[in-house]
């Protein structure tokens, strides 16, 4: 069978009817943001692996290689604040083309170090090959989460509110700018219209606030696009859910981008991904908390969370329709 016939998400439920995991050191495999192991020191372990291939997730064209290093490590740490954790330290394994010079693999590592300082991560080993074709970089993050701070995104309740972090749309605006410029000298932006894009911030600290603070029923990061991100909670949790147009936070430098390249930009909101904010779900009774907290972060209702399945958007006018999962696919 093709991988495009089954899909990306097809192929991950296949592989996880298949792999070994008949263990109880195991508490969340194959299905969530990372793996848990349970621990002995009141804490769980975090497990996650991200992987950045060129061509298919950056282009040097427009990415300088300390930006890439941020990136790569970022999308590995947004996985950790998705399950409520912290870092302890990193594995960095590459695959270099004869055309990366010792110059460009330094400064690689001086863009990861600006994170794992940032959220005291060290770099502490990984692999380096060559490859014939292209640059990848694959980094691996242990890290360690207290057993009443895990987050997980099977657990959402029907009735509960969806709510995210931040503005959305902004990531995948700054990867139009950068493509459409790139054929056409003639659009102009700020390199800070793409920054986002070039280096997306994990939501550790907020994560842990939000835990705190709310104690969410359920907790993923944006990293496929908010639609994909809230079917993949209503598919954990066995329930529905209802994303309100006019509630979906959307970025000032998205909406410039938009003017300047005459699009819509409400696709960026719902299925623009790695935008390595937080979707997490409270209960109605916490709406007050919510209120509180939004005043040091920045925190937008967006949903409920139904009994009926199925993700559906009720648009400015008042009609609904069911929204496509959408989202980045590898397949």
């Amino acid at each position: 069978m093709e991988l495009k016939k089954v899909g990306e998400f097809g192929l991950i439920e296949l592989i996880k009817k298949k792999v070994f995991k008949c263990t109880n050191k195991i508490i969340v495999t194959i299905g969530d943001d990372a793996a848990i192991v349970k621990s002995f020191s009141g804490k769980h372990l975090i497990l996650t692996t991200d992987t950045l291939l060129e061509k298919v997730h950056f282009d040097l064209s427009y990415f300088s290689f300390r930006d890439l290093g941020h990136r790569a490590l970022a999308a590995n740490l947004s996985d950790i604040a998705a399950m409520g954790g912290l870092p302890i330290t990193a594995l960095v394994t590459l695959g270099l083309p004869s055309y990366v010079s010792v110059e460009n693999v330094l400064e690689l590592y001086a863009g990861m170090n600006l994170l794992a300082k940032k959220f005291n991560c060290p770099i502490s080993g990984g692999d380096i090959t060559s490859s014939p074709k292209g640059l990848f970089i694959t980094i691996a993050v242990l890290g360690e989460v207290e057993r009443n701070f895990l987050t997980l995104r099977s657990k959402a309740k029907a009735g509960d509110l969806i709510c995210a972090t931040g503005e959305l749309g902004e990531v995948h605006a700054g990867l139009e700018l950068l493509q459409k410029g790139k054929k056409n000298k003639r659009i102009k932006f700020s390199k800070s219209l793409v920054q986002k894009h070039l280096t997306p911030q994990p939501k550790i600290f907020e994560a842990r606030e939000i835990i705190k603070k709310l104690k969410p029923n359920s907790m993923i990061d944006i990293s496929d696009g908010l639609a994909s991100e809230v079917s993949h909670i209503t598919q954990a949790s066995k329930l529905g859910a209802i994303i309100y147009e006019s509630e979906i936070p959307l970025s000032p430098k998205a909406r410039q981008a938009g003017k300047i390249l005459n699009k819509n930009p409400l696709p960026w909101r719902l299925y623009g991904g790695e935008e390595y904010e937080l979707l997490f779900t409270i209960p109605k009774s916490k709406v007050k908390r919510l209120i509180k907290l939004s005043k040091r972060i920045k925190l937008t209702l967006v949903g409920e969370m139904k009994k009926e399945r199925g993700v559906f958007l009720v648009k400015q006018d008042g009609k609904k329709e069911r929204i496509k999962r959408g989202g980045f696919r590898h397949f």
